[in-house]
């Protein structure tokens, strides 16, 4: 008896040590609102002339933001110091390949691949931390929309292909007769079921008649 007391007493131990684990893994960084100027300076005259840890505590609750960010608006201002953000690597070279898109698909009559569009811009930026990355790539084809840009100019030289592919044509087709498959054999299997609800009555009713 008293051995399994305690190897309950252990069991909720570690019980409540897993409870700690995961609340620990909880701890997360909170995202915090972006601020417009305004906003900034009525944090700023929350906090009072001496503010100290536990007001900084209370507005950054209550507005939505880091204490480190309301003791640099304290500190520094709320405006906003130009050039800050984060300076694109190479406009110019950015500059020279949107053109080189635009011309490429003016002369082709294409759209530009992905794999195209890196090694041109490996090309154009001459810098050995530059690797032409994913997540450039999204972020030039978003911020030139170079996707509405190239199916512009297709539609003007007449070059956009509006018509459905015969193979996509054969996919839909397929998927439609496949759902029309699965409501025959649906339907046939309600079919089974009210017959065989209608025969156990009549199969019931003449057992009862003959008795």
């Amino acid at each position: 008896m008293q051995l399994q007391d305690e190897t309950s007493n252990i069991i909720i131990q570690i019980q409540e040590e897993c409870k700690i684990v995961i609340d620990f893994t909880q701890l997360r960084r909170e995202h915090y609102n972006v601020l417009s100027k305004q906003e900034k300076d009525q944090a700023v005259q929350m906090l009072g002339p001496n503010p100290l840890f536990d007001d900084f505590k209370r507005v950054s609750q209550t507005v939505g933001t880091t204490i480190k960010n309301l003791k640099r608006w304290l500190q520094c201002g709320t405006e906003r110091k130009k050039g800050c953000g984060r300076k694109k690597l190479n406009p110019y070279a950015e500059q020279q390949l949107i053109e080189w898109v635009i011309e490429k698909v003016q002369q082709t009559g294409k759209k530009i691949s992905r794999q195209e569009l890196r090694c041109k811009a490996l090309e154009l930026f001459k810098n050995n931390d530059f690797c032409a990355s994913k997540g450039f790539l999204d972020k030039f084809v978003k911020s030139y929309q170079l996707k509405h840009r190239m199916k512009e100019i297709l539609q003007s030289i007449g070059k956009l292909n509006t018509k459905i592919s015969s193979k996509k044509q054969k996919q839909i087709y397929t998927k439609i007769e496949e759902e029309l498959q699965a409501e025959t054999v649906k339907k046939e299997e309600i079919d089974i079921k009210i017959e065989n609800l209608t025969i156990e009555p009549n199969k019931s009713c003449s057992a009862f008649q003959i008795q």
